[in-house]
């Protein structure tokens, strides 16, 4: 009995092995072994058996041994099962022959019907490899539900877009891919083309389209998502150029015309006032005064920001610029009760720009944070990079800005400061720009602000170094 058990599962397992070696291998071992251990099997069990039964047995290892092995092992097998039936009756009577070549006729179709089922099964499998490699070559993101909404296929890309291995995504329900998007779920159509929608921190681009599934009256689901996060940043820097173009047509064609009646305003206030003898005009005088200068520090901000001065370039280290200034950036902030942090990575590589335009910069966003701040807020610079960037990071711990506003903080003119132009960020940006470097802003209310600026490290030419 143990002994039968054990065979049992040996043919078992050889019948496994038989079928995966059908499908992945062009070899005949395990198939050979597993005809040869199930004719061997039939045998020993029909010779021990019932006389009524014996024949009819040998259906069964047949049909077997066709599917698995092929239709010349099944005419194999047949043919020792023939040879058995007329050794064991010592004779041949018509209808043993019957038997046999039933026997001989059932291994060979089976054997061409199991070749064909297994050609169709491999030119499926082949397909399906195929249309994994395919969606794999995509720099889009790509999943494949089917009608009740469960992911069927899905690439690498949308393993980086949802930060997810393969293994928590396929087989799952969807819908727990897009909890964190801009546009609910439920609310999507069947088909789409190019809808915009925020996840996270990255913006993209979302198109859905219905296939026929591989049932019958069965639709599949193909969504294509594509992260145009850098090309949104692009088309709002290039917004950004626009209207600082049309700044500058404007500063440049107005600037003289405005310059010209506001000194010949201010001195005749100027002289005005030494003839005057009531307090109160004076005061107002002077108020007028005020007022045009304010005047013009917005034309002269305009100019700047259309035509920056233009200073000689040379090798700058960002902390030697930090470490001038340091006094200058911090007075009025530390008066206010605002503490200050420098923390330099001696580190840092230089790059070639304007000392003067830079330190403008700086002073300018330290302005900002410093706005931003109140008694007992905390106001950080610190510098990092490596062999391709030099950064620093300005980080303030003062109101923050609203999400509405963030992506307004860049367009000149725009500011929530009642006496501030809205300018001054602008104008940043626009000497950043021009030293070929990139900032990025971080908010949150209630916490603070980040100022990320890049710089591109100084590589001398091929000439210079030869």
């Amino acid at each position: 009995m143990l002994g039968s058990f054990f065979g049992f599962l040996l043919v078992n397992y050889l019948f496994l092995r038989a079928i995966e070696e059908k499908f992945y291998s062009d070899k005949y071992f395990f198939r050979s072994i597993y005809a040869v251990l199930l004719t061997f099997f039939t045998l020993i069990f029909c010779f021990v058996s019932n006389e009524q039964i014996h024949k009819l047995i040998y259906v069964i290892p047949v049909v077997l041994i066709s599917l698995t092995s092929g239709s010349a092992l099944g005419l194999i097998s047949a043919s020792i099962f023939g040879i058995s039936i007329v050794w064991y009756y010592k004779s041949i009577k018509i209808d043993d022959i019957t038997i046999i070549l039933c026997l001989a006729l059932l291994a060979w179709i089976v054997g061409q019907i199991s070749q064909i089922n297994f050609h169709y099964a491999l030119q499926l499998e082949n397909e399906k490899k195929f249309l994994k490699d395919l969606i794999e070559t995509f720099s889009e993101g790509i999943t494949i539900c089917n009608s009740l909404s469960y992911v069927l296929l899905c690439n690498k890309q949308i393993e980086q877009i949802f930060k997810l291995n393969k293994g928590e995504i396929m087989g799952k329900a969807e819908v727990l891919l897009w909890e964190q998007c801009s546009i609910p779920y439920h609310k999507w159509m069947p088909n789409f083309m190019n809808m915009e929608a925020q996840i996270g921190d990255k913006t993209f681009l979302i198109s859905r389209f219905t296939l026929k599934g591989p049932e019958e009256e069965e639709n599949c689901f193909v969504t294509v998502i594509n992260d145009i996060t850098e090309l949104h940043q692009q088309k709002n820097k290039m917004q950004r150029l626009v209207t600082l173009s049309a700044v500058g047509e404007l500063a440049a064609g107005a600037a003289h015309e405005i310059r010209n009646p506001l000194t010949t305003v201010r001195g005749f206030i100027q002289l005005m006032q030494a003839r005057w003898t009531d307090p109160k005009l004076t005061d107002l005088g002077q108020l007028a005064l005020e007022e045009l200068d304010r005047v013009n520090g917005i034309v002269t901000s305009m100019l700047q920001l259309a035509r920056p001065e233009q200073a000689e370039s040379k090798m700058l280290n960002i902390n030697g610029i930090v470490n001038e200034t340091w006094d200058l950036y911090t007075y009025s902030g530390m008066s206010k009760g605002i503490y200050y942090e420098k923390l330099l990575d001696e580190t840092v590589r230089p790059f070639r720009g304007s000392d003067k335009q830079i330190k403008q910069m700086l002073l300018n966003i330290m302005q900002n944070a410093e706005r931003a701040c109140s008694k007992g807020d905390t106001i950080s610079v610190r510098t990092y990079g490596d062999h391709k960037h030099t950064c620093i990071d300005i980080r303030d711990t003062g109101r923050g800005i609203s999400p509405e506003h963030m992506e307004k903080i860049l367009h000149p003119f725009f500011t929530t400061d009642p006496a501030g132009t809205g300018l001054g960020l602008a104008i940043c940006n626009r000497i950043i720009s021009d030293h070929n470097g990139t900032m990025k802003v971080t908010s949150e209310l209630g916490v603070g602000t980040t100022f990320t600026i890049v710089f591109q490290v100084h590589r001398p030419s091929l000439s210079l170094m030869a």
